[in-house]
């Protein structure tokens, strides 16, 4: 339940509290403060209060006008602190105590919330005040419940079509050293229908205000209507530990995952992964991505490698919107010496966009480019393979109530390779339905 500011309370009980002289100055700084708050403008309230900061703070009623301007825009380590200014010189300042015991619900540090909320009820307070003051303290009860354990669960149907199944060639013969080598059906495009099952877990366990533990299941399978050798399913698992140390969040996990093509186990990996992210400001975060995993290819040893990657994001948010920008490196070496060909090297940039046009439709888009260069020569075409890939996905969700939701994709890839063999195009779609429990 979301704990709201309660905009028409504050401003009266201010009056009352904290304004001790005669009316001021319509044109006055403090008015002019006051005036944006009431009139539910808070970016410029917190502006103006910026603004006054220097030669203001200290003042108790600046002081409380700022706490709210600053709770508004989501600056609550700010709003904490200026309250404390408060109780400082008013250490029984009811409407500071309520203030308080709100933001500190914002920062999910709900036992300190509590705490300062109880502590007002035992002061003499108006009906309407106690009520409003007790029906804080069921809202942050009720985030305390859902804070200590957060499972859902998600499966999923979807119908789609892959004009390039198998990321073969749209040629039948290939030219290399000057001569022609024609292919079999085994390397050129086919298109097929599949359908996709779908499961997908994610756990949350809250341990304090500033530590949680998240696992993540991820089930798959595929079917296709003709190409059963392409067939698949895929399981991934992944644990993880997330800390909040004031505006950085560290996230820090280990992750299993095994494919199998045709109903037989074809590739495993396992791996570690990191993420630290940096709260600019209330839009703007930037976090750094390392991971490290270890690929074991069944069938073919030569497969097997290792892969490092690295990567810095860019992201900004607003009400009904996130864009998403980022760039990395990936390091993938093989592990047997005699498949050095298949080693590779690629740079990555790209953009994301998700748009929630209300509460019922989602706009997702993403677009990606990878410049790849392999590291040796490949043995049978005496070639060192240089490509590079572009890749474009786009998805609405339609979310019919809480639990059930329409979906559909369409992603495109565009690998363009010196080795003609090995360039092709793609176009995947599909439409299905998922439940969430």
């Amino acid at each position: 339940m979301q704990l709201l500011l309660h905009r028409a309370f504050i401003p009266v009980v201010l009056l009352v509290g904290l304004h001790n002289s005669a009316a001021l100055a319509a044109a006055t700084p403090l008015t002019q403060l006051k005036s944006a708050l009431d009139q539910g403008q808070f970016e410029q309230a917190y502006a103006l209060a910026q603004s006054q900061f220097e030669t203001a703070a200290g003042d108790a009623e600046f002081d409380f006008l700022y706490a709210r301007a600053a709770l508004e825009t989501g600056h609550y380590n700010e709003a904490v602190f200026a309250l404390e200014r408060v109780l400082a010189v008013k250490p029984n300042h009811q409407s500071s105590l309520y203030l308080l015991g709100l933001t500190y619900n914002k920062q999910k540090n709900y036992p300190q919330a509590a705490s300062t909320l109880n502590s007002l009820l035992t002061t003499s307070l108006s009906d309407e005040f106690r009520q409003r003051v007790e029906r804080a303290l069921d809202a942050i009860e009720d985030n305390q419940a859902s804070m200590a354990q957060q499972l859902k669960h998600r499966v999923s149907l979807a119908l789609g079509h892959d004009s390039n199944v198998n990321s073969g060639t749209t040629d039948d013969r290939i030219v290399i050293g000057g001569l022609p080598i024609l292919l079999d059906d085994s390397s050129r495009e086919a298109s097929d229908a599949f359908a996709r099952t779908s499961y997908r877990f994610d756990g949350r366990w809250q341990q304090t205000q500033h530590q949680a533990w998240r696992a993540n299941i991820q089930l798959s399978d595929q079917r296709h209507q003709d190409s059963d050798e392409f067939d698949r399913t895929q399981l991934s698992t992944n644990v993880s530990y997330v800390q909040d140390i004031d505006d950085l969040q560290l996230h820090v996990g280990a992750q299993l995952g095994v494919m199998s093509l045709d109903s037989a186990t074809y590739q495993q990996d396992a791996g570690v992964f990191g993420a630290l992210r940096y709260t600019i400001d209330e839009h703007w975060a930037a976090t750094l991505n390392i991971s490290a995993f270890n690929l074991n290819n069944v069938r073919d040893s030569e497969l097997d490698s290792r892969l490092y990657t690295s990567g810095l994001a860019i992201s900004r948010a607003a009400r009904n919107w996130l864009v998403r920008v980022s760039a990395g490196y990936t390091w993938q070496p093989a592990e047997e010496p005699t498949a050095e060909h298949y080693a590779r090297d690629y740079a990555h940039l790209s953009a994301a966009l998700v748009y929630r046009l209300n509460d019922a439709h989602r706009l997702n888009a993403r677009i990606q480019y990878r410049d790849i260069e392999h590291r040796a020569a490949h043995p049978f075409f005496l070639q060192v393979r240089d490509e590079t890939l572009h890749i474009a996905h786009l998805g609405w969700v339609y979310q019919i109530t809480p639990a059930w939701g329409l979906e559909t994709k369409l992603a495109y890839y565009d690998k363009d390779s010196s080795l003609q063999l090995y360039s092709y195009d793609r176009t995947e779609w599909s439409l299905g339905v998922h439940y969430d429990f």
